[in-house]
């Protein structure tokens, strides 16, 4: 214990003896570490708010198919969707069923990774959109003919054309292997929290949020046609009777495909959606904070060649005490200690910096962002810096522990 409190000392010594080479060493982990702390917090944060708003009550509930008993899941047609409509027009304002794509569209402003709706005429007052402020919505004539038209919102207006007022024109929508022009119908508008959700995604290094909706039908044009879907939202009129909606619908949809088992469709719990979107919110938080540690990476080939610097300079001094009998494991510890003091110093500043930055944006509401400081983020942080220290320490280490003390002498 005493011999390990004095390669402590040693390595704090050395480090007060050269201050400003040691803090600039440490400025890659204090980076690294402040970005992921700070990354996950507003993941976590966003996570929360996303979650919470799933698992408010709403007048909207979700059929799906029963996944345990069919493993054909996308059996909801067209048909069943116009037949629920139908059946159930006086207690339901709407039945909307959707499917997303990842499409690329361009303009003469240039191409755009885009997410793409292909949906139904109801999907106009779906449960999270905002209201069109520009042109209509595409109709169930639009739909059955395959029309290709679609419905954006103002921000992608401005990211495609740079105006709104874009009604009537056209763009390039590419899906898969298929390319179809499109003709812009309506334009939605971009409330607050769009606009604070896309300040969000820019501050996390995502690109531009571009959004296109699209009657379904429109697929066959992309060589994707769709013939059925997993699952449908209906929007009853009063949440009062939500439940009785989701019980009929089922019931309905159950005697519609009656061949297929005894339960094939089943209503969708809040707590299910609210699990998925907090899956997808971690999974992207955990992506972007992986490639905001690459930073550490450089941090701790910083500290390497600090270190390997650091050998070369006190050539004279492992000379000395390894003339003295000093042994191959305690040259090794000593310079360990120091790069593993070094990062571990670094994950802390980086740790309090992280924890500082993450409540000042809790505190102006940056992007409307609520960040939750993670202590699991914390703690892995910690570690990882000063587990840098250690991997990328060992070469040095090993090359000082190797120097000969007649070289070592030899060299002064």
């Amino acid at each position: 214990m005493g011999q390990f409190l004095e390669y402590i000392k040693m390595a704090l010594d050395n480090i007060r003896s050269n201050k400003g080479r040691s803090f600039l060493t440490m400025l890659g982990i204090i980076i690294g570490i402040s970005s992921v702390v700070t990354i996950v917090s507003i993941g976590n944060g966003l996570k929360n708010d996303v979650v919470n708003a799933a698992n408010e009550q709403t007048n909207t509930v979700t059929i799906q198919t029963n996944a345990e008993e069919i493993t054909d899941t996308e059996i909801i047609t067209g048909e069943d969707i116009a037949f629920l409509e139908t059946s159930m027009s006086d207690s339901v304002e709407s039945v909307t069923a959707s499917v997303m794509y990842g499409g690329k569209c361009t303009t003469r402003k240039g191409s755009f990774d885009a997410y793409v709706t292909m949906t139904t005429p109801d999907y106009e007052n779906g449960q999270y959109t905002s209201p069109l402020v520009k042109g209509k919505y595409f109709t169930d004539t639009d739909l059955v003919n395959g029309s290709p038209v679609c419905v954006i919102d103002e921000l992608t207006a401005l990211y495609l054309f740079g105006n709104t007022n874009v009604i009537g024109m056209s763009f390039e929508l590419a899906i898969d292997s298929g390319i179809q022009e499109v003709t812009v119908s309506g334009i939605r508008e971009t409330s607050d929290d769009m606009m604070e959700a896309e300040e969000a995604y820019q501050a996390m290094g995502m690109g531009e949020s571009i959004s296109i909706e699209v009657p379904y039908t429109l697929s066959e044009a992309f060589g994707t046609t769709i013939e059925g879907f997993s699952s449908i939202s209906l929007t009853a009129r009063d949440e009062d009777s939500a439940g009785r909606v989701a019980s009929t619908a089922v019931k309905l949809l159950n005697a519609r495909h009656q061949n297929l088992g005894d339960h094939p469709f089943v209503q969708q719990k809040p707590i299910d959606l609210s699990d998925m979107l907090g899956a997808v919110m971690d999974g992207v938080t955990a992506f972007v904070a992986l490639v905001a540690a690459i930073s550490l990476v450089v941090g701790g080939i910083g500290v390497m060649n600090i270190m390997l610097v650091s050998v070369t300079e006190r050539t004279r001094e492992i000379g000395i005490r390894k003339a003295l009998g000093a042994k191959t494991g305690s040259i090794i510890a000593q310079f360990l200690c120091e790069s593993a003091i070094i990062s571990g110093m670094g994950g802390i500043i980086g740790i309090l910096l992280g924890g500082g930055l993450t409540a000042l944006i809790s505190f102006l509401e940056i992007g409307g962002i609520r960040a939750s400081l993670s202590l699991p983020a914390v703690i892995i942080a910690t570690l990882f810096s000063c587990g840098v220290g250690i991997i990328f320490g060992i070469y040095p280490a090993r090359k000082a522990a190797r120097l000969s003390p007649i070289e070592a002498l030899r060299r002064i």
